[in-house]
C-alpha cells in the first residue's frame, strides 16, 4: 500500500481531537490582543483541566519560586505560549482513551515520549530555541505512532520491534507495516489541530527537514527533535553502540554540540524523565542509568573486539595463504613465460638465408601476440605475425597453440592457403567460444623472389619501396570464426622491396601528447627510417616512436620486417 492510499483511508472524523475546549483554549491563546483575565475566565469554565493546569505549573517540573494560585496568575508567569502547549499536552496524554491493544505497552510508550521531550527540552537552550515548545513538540513527535497502532488495532504485535529499533529503522518499518509513517499522520493531526507552523512543521518533518522554504528556526527544532529521537534511542535501541554513535554524530553536524554536551544530557535524562512524568501525572517505571547504558556499550565493544580479533587473525591466515599461492603462481608464470619466448624465433635463427627481423614487447607476464620464420626443407621461408583476441592466460594458450600448429604444418604442407585453410578449421572446433586470431602469414620463395600473403582480419602489412608505401590490407575473416573459410593467397615478387607487419599494439601506441600514433604516423616513421639497415631498423622505428619518453605498454607489441636487401 502506498503511503497517499493509507492516508487516505484515515478519515479525518477517525483521527482524535483534544476536546473542544483544548481547542478553544490553544486557538485563543495564539490570537494576538487576547488580556490574561479573558483568556483565565474560559479556562476557569473547565475546573478539571484548570486544576490540573496549575498543579504541573507548581510542580518541581517548573521549579518556580513562589506557588501559583490562579490561572491567571499562571498566564503571566509561565505566558500564553507555554500554557496552550501544556494544554496541548494534558489532553494528549488522554485523548486515546483506556482501550488496550494487544502487544502495545502504553506505559513504555508514555515513558518514551517523555524521554523525546525532556532531550528536546534540554538541548533548546543549547540550540536558542523555546524549551517549552521543543518539550511539547519532542512529547508529540511519535503521537502518529500510536495514533496508527489504534486505528490498526491488528499491528500492537510489531510493537516491541519498532521500539527496539534504531529511528531509521523505525521509519522504514512503520513504511513496511503500515504503508505510511508516524510524521506524516503528525502532519494530519497538525492541520486539523489548526496547530501553529512552529509545532506542525517539527511534527511532521523531524525525519526530513531539508527544504529550502523553512525558517532557518524552525529547521533547527526539526534536527533538534531527531537528535531527541537518537538520544531515547540510547535506552531502548538492542544496538546502543551504533546508537550512541549515530547520536553523537548527528548533534555535532546539525547542532554543533560536542560529544561532553551529549554525555551531559544523556547523564542528566534519566532525573529529569522522573520529574516531567510526575508533573504530566504519567507512571514511569524506574530509569536506566546512563552508567548501565554505558556498560552495555562496552559489553558490545568487547564483544566486537573479540569478534574483530578472529576476523583479523583469519584476515592475516587469509592473507599468508593468498601470498604463498601468488608465490606459487607466479613461479608457474614465470616458467609459462619462459615456454612462451621459446616458441619465438631466436636471434640465431636470424640469417642472411632468412631474411626477416622482428620483435616481441608483452603488456604483461604473457602475451597474446606472436610472430614467427623460419626455412623449410624446399629452401622456402615461412613468416607470420599475429594477434589472438583477448589478453591473459586463455590467449596466451591460445597463441601458443596457433604457433605451434602454423610452425609444424608448414613442413608438411605446400600451399600457404591450404595451411590456413587446416589452421583456421582446428582453431574453430577447439578454441574457447569468442575467441579468434588475426593474422598475416606468408611465405617466401628466394629462387623465385617470390611472396604469398595471406592477411586474415589483421592490421595492414606495409609493402615500401624507396619510400613509397603500399598498403595489404585484410582479404579474409579472422581465424577461428568461420569454420570452411576458402583462404586465397596474394602473390607478388620482392624485388628489393621490404614489408613490413605489426600488431595493434604500435599503432595504437599512446604518444606523449595523450594521442594514437596512428597507421599514418607510422607510415612516415618507417619512410624515415627505411634507409637504416635491416638488422636495425626496427630498433630504429621503435625509437623514434618512443620519441625519448619510457616505453609504457598498454598492450602487447610486435612488428617485423622481411628485407631482402641483403642477399
Amino acid at each position: 500500500m502506498t503511503a497517499e492510499r493509507a492516508i487516505s483511508t484515515i478519515r479525518l472524523a477517525d483521527l482524535p481531537s483534544p476536546p473542544k475546549a483544548a481547542l478553544d483554549i490553544m486557538d485563543l491563546c495564539s490570537k494576538p490582543g487576547v488580556k490574561p483575565n479573558q483568556l483565565g475566565q474560559i479556562i476557569n469554565t473547565h475546573p478539571v483541566l484548570s486544576a490540573e493546569l496549575i498543579r504541573i505549573v507548581n510542580s518541581p517540573f517548573y521549579g518556580l519560586a513562589k506557588e501559583i494560585s490562579s490561572i491567571k496568575h499562571a498566564l503571566v508567569i509561565v505566558g500564553f505560549d507555554a500554557l496552550r502547549n501544556l494544554v496541548l499536552c494534558v489532553s494528549v496524554k488522554n485523548m486515546l482513551g483506556k482501550k488496550r491493544i494487544e502487544g502495545l505497552d502504553t506505559t513504555a510508550y508514555w515513558e518514551d515520549a517523555l524521554r523525546r521531550a525532556v532531550a528536546a527540552k534540554m538541548l533548546a537552550p543549547l540550540c536558542k530555541v523555546d524549551p517549552d515548545q521543543c518539550f511539547t513538540a519532542g512529547l508529540l513527535q511519535d503521537f502518529g505512532l500510536l495514533v496508527l497502532l489504534h486505528y490498526y488495532q491488528d499491528k500492537g504485535k510489531h510493537w516491541q520491534e519498532l521500539r527496539v529499533a534504531d529511528p531509521l529503522k523505525r521509519i522504514e518499518m512503520e513504511k513496511l507495516h503500515f504503508g505510511q509513517t508516524h510524521d506524516e499522520v503528525n502532519r494530519i493531526l497538525a492541520d486539523s489541530w489548526k496547530l501553529p507552523k512552529e509545532l506542525s512543521i517539527p511534527l511532521g518533518h523531524h525525519h526530513y527537514h531539508a527544504m529550502d522554504e523553512i525558517e532557518p528556526e524552525i529547521i533547527k527544532i526539526c534536527q533538534l527533535l531527531e537528535c531527541a529521537d537518537w538520544i531515547t534511542a540510547v535506552y531502548t535501541a538492542d544496538d546502543k553502540k551504533l546508537v550512541l554513535e549515530n547520536t553523537r554524530r548527528l548533534a555535532k553536524e546539525n547542532l554543533g554540540l560536542q560529544q561532553d554536551v551529549v554525555n551531559d544530557v544523556l547523564e542528566n535524562l534519566p532525573n529529569e524523565v522522573e520529574v516531567a512524568g510526575q508533573a504530566l501525572g504519567l507512571r514511569v517505571k524506574s530509569e536506566v542509568d546512563y552508567e548501565e547504558v554505558l556498560r552495555q556499550c562496552q559489553v558490545t565493544l568487547a564483544d566486537e573486539n573479540q569478534t574483530y580479533q578472529q576476523l583479523t587473525w583469519e584476515l592475516n591466515k587469509a592473507l599468508e595463504d593468498r601470498n604463498r599461492y601468488a608465490e606459487k603462481l607466479n613461479q608457474e608464470m614465470t616458467i609459462a613465460q619462459e615456454v612462451q619466448q621459446s616458441l619465438l624465433p631466436q636471434a640465431d635463427r636470424v640469417s642472411v638465408s632468412v631474411p626477416v627481423y622482428g620483435f616481441n614487447i608483452p603488456a604483461k607476464t604473457l602475451s597474446g601476440d606472436f610472430y614467427d620464420f623460419f626455412r623449410v626443407a624446399n629452401g622456402k621461408v615461412f613468416f607470420n605475425i599475429a594477434d589472438v583476441s583477448g589478453k591473459g592466460i586463455t590467449a596466451a594458450l591460445l597463441m601458443a597453440k596457433t604457433c605451434s600448429l602454423f610452425h609444424c604444418m608448414a613442413k608438411q604442407v605446400d600451399s600457404l592457403a591450404k595451411l590456413m585453410t587446416i589452421l583456421n578449421s582446428e582453431i574453430c572446433e577447439n578454441a574457447v567460444r569468442g575467441m579468434f586470431v588475426t593474422m598475416v602469414a606468408g611465405v617466401y620463395d628466394p629462387e623465385s623472389d617470390r611472396v604469398d600473403i595471406i592477411n586474415a582480419g589483421h592490421l595492414p602489412a606495409f609493402l615500401v619501396n624507396n619510400s613509397k608505401i603500399i598498403e595489404l590490407p585484410a582479404q579474409a575473416l579472422p581465424l577461428g570464426i568461420v569454420s570452411d573459410w576458402k583462404f586465397k593467397q596474394f602473390s607478388f615478387k620482392l624485388d628489393g622491396m621490404s614489408l613490413y607487419a605489426f600488431t595493434d599494439g604500435i599503432s595504437e601506441y599512446k604518444l606523449e601528447d595523450g594521442t594514437m600514433l596512428g597507421l599514418e604516423k607510422l607510415k612516415r616513421i618507417i619512410a624515415d627510417k627505411h634507409t637504416i639497415s635491416a638488422e636495425n631498423r626496427l630498433d630504429a622505428i621503435l625509437n623514434a616512436v618512443l620519441a625519448g619518453k619510457e616505453l609504457v605498454v598498454d598492450d602487447d607489441i610486435t612488428f617485423i620486417l622481411m628485407d631482402c636487401g641483403q642477399q
